[in-house]
């Protein structure tokens, strides 16, 4: 019987009202009603609070070499189906009803006194998906956290915890170690770890490491990299920027750095990495080794130097530093949501201003109520020549009049203004100077919205003065 158009995502939008409910049990009894199909898959789990995307697309591409994989992760654009790909293809609308009716008749039958979560739902639907696509691989991403998440229902063959740092204290926990504690939740017996944690996170998820038993590879002491501010080709660094094909936004011709991986088992030089900032080489080499690692246990295929090159040359993440230029204008959008992701994105900028100068760019803000409002900005103002305040479609989101009265306290000598919505305060940024350069950031849901801002923009040739 044909699916009525439609009813699956409406029976995911209603869950949203059951917010988050950490746990594992309401996924584990549909996924048993379904016979258990995560059994038959091979995950690559990541945890982390700030990177773990990007590793994914990093390990993504590198997967991809040998194998058919399937990637599950957490973006805010492209709506659900975005979350869903098998070897660089969406989920269909069709087959995305189709699961998602299923595990609502499902969900129904076995959880109707304890409703699953919308991410609850969309793990299950995901596992069902690269079961039925028959993947030889998994790219698999927590959604919030470890231990409790629902991605934790799976085992599998390598897991990552990228870095810890202060987010989601609310749920985590108050502290690093309270946090790094959750996300080695993900860790299991009989599976490498992978880390580029420091301080005491990393005392955390060493003492969990050794609790279970399992090999812990942490960054700089088993595994490490050397950046080079010049491209895999040796040529010098540039910014250079094209359109490359219908459908595409914005992307370089060639990557703008690279790196010398030093490994576990093997080093490789020069390799390409192609997205923005020096943490991007943290986060390339944090995929080689879960690559490495899984070789090792005969879960991955042994990749040669050229396949690793030709990999990371394809590999793209939008909204992080993701970079357009309209109109001569350097725009770069990012969904730094906290202190640590704040602080890694204004060390990005600095390497884009020009003649030393640091306050050039003009700074579309708009925050989530619930966030370190602070601390994200302390990082970001010193940059700032002029402020311009928004409010993403979010019912979390902070006033953007709260958040004008804040930079304003924060950093008196700033020009800041508000606008109605992040798309207008795009524009109006645009028609603020010929010279300054642009940075649109705060939450992922202000990056989603200035995304497709941009894409009207470069579609309809929209002038911005």
């Amino acid at each position: 019987m044909a699916v009525e158009r439609n009813t699956g995502s409406a029976w995911l939008t209603s869950l949203n009202r059951f917010g988050i409910r950490p746990g594992l049990e309401r996924t584990l009894r549909v996924l048993k009603y379904f016979g258990d199909p995560q059994d038959g898959l091979r995950f690559f789990h990541i945890a982390g609070t700030n990177g773990k995307g990007s590793v994914c697309a990093n390990l993504y591409q590198l997967l991809r070499t040998r194998l058919r994989v399937g990637m599950f992760t957490s973006p805010a654009f492209d709506g659900y189906q975005g979350r869903f790909i098998v070897d660089e293809a969406v989920i269909s609308g069709c087959d995305f009803e189709r699961l998602a009716e299923s595990v609502r008749k499902a969900a129904t039958s076995v959880t109707k006194d304890d409703p699953l979560t919308e991410f609850e739902a969309l793990t299950v639907m995901a596992i069902l998906y690269f079961k039925e696509c028959a993947v030889d691989a998994v790219v698999w991403e927590t959604g919030l956290g470890g231990r409790y998440d629902s991605t934790n229902v799976v085992r599998p063959v390598v897991t990552a915890i990228t870095n810890v740092g202060l987010d989601h204290v609310q749920i985590l926990g108050p502290t690093i170690r309270h946090i790094a504690a959750d996300k080695s939740g993900i860790i299991k017996e009989g599976c490498p770890v992978i880390t580029a944690a420091s301080g005491e996170a990393l005392d955390v998820i060493r003492h969990h490491a050794t609790q279970k038993a399992v090999k812990l590879y942490v960054l700089h002491t088993h595994f490490g990299y050397t950046r080079r501010r010049e491209r895999a080709d040796g040529e010098r660094a540039t910014s250079v920027l094209t359109k490359r094909k219908p459908g595409e936004l914005v992307t370089r011709e060639l990557p703008l750095q690279s790196l010398d991986y030093r490994g576990i088992a093997r080093d490789w030089f020069h390799l390409p990495v192609a997205l923005f900032g020096k943490h991007q080489c943290e986060n390339t080499a944090v995929a080689l080794a879960m690559l490495e690692a899984a070789a090792l246990n005969g879960e991955a295929p042994v990749l040669t130097s050229r396949e690793i090159r030709q990999a990371l040359t394809q590999v793209t993440w939008p909204g992080r530093i993701e970079v357009f230029v309209h109109n001569r204008k350097l725009i770069v959008l990012d969904g730094a949501h906290n202190p640590d992701g704040a602080r890694t994105l204004a060390g990005a900028l600095n390497e884009f201003s020009s003649d030393g100068k640091v306050n050039e760019w003009v700074l579309v803000v708009g925050i989530l109520a619930d966030k370190d409002v602070v601390g994200i900005l302390r990082s970001m103002l010193p940059l700032a020549r002029v402020v311009i305040a928004v409010q993403p479609d979010n019912h979390r989101a902070l006033e953007a009049a709260q958040l004008e009265k804040l930079v304003q306290e924060m950093r008196p000598n700033v020009n800041v203004m508000t606008s109605p919505s992040v798309a207008a305060g795009l524009m109006q940024a645009m028609q603020l100077s010929d010279t300054d350069s642009i940075c649109c950031f705060g939450s992922l849901y202000t990056v989603d919205e200035a995304r497709k801002a941009m894409e009207t923009m470069q579609h309809s040739g929209t002038q911005g003065r």
